[in-house]
């Protein structure tokens, strides 16, 4: 049997993972197209957990620097 989520659910998955997020926000995402894969039954969008899983992984991407840096640079270095 495929488990599936409501966006409660899956809001509520998604915050087992440490990833804060609410049913409103997978609906805006829905809307842009640029949240996790959905399927709709009726009127209702349904999520699977390895759709949710797979969205997240795509979303962790790891940065080399922090934003002080960047701003650093903007500001011509550091005053030393």
């Amino acid at each position: 049997m495929t488990t599936l989520l409501t966006r409660k659910d899956a809001a509520a998955y998604l915050a087992t993972k440490g990833i804060r997020s609410s049913q409103s926000t997978l609906a805006r995402y829905a809307m842009g197209g640029n949240g996790p894969q959905y399927a709709l039954i009726g009127r209702t969008a349904y999520y699977r957990p390895q759709w949710l899983d797979a969205w997240l992984e795509e979303q962790l991407t790891p940065h080399s620097h922090s934003l002080a840096h960047m701003l650093q640079d903007q500001r011509g270095g550091c005053d030393v």
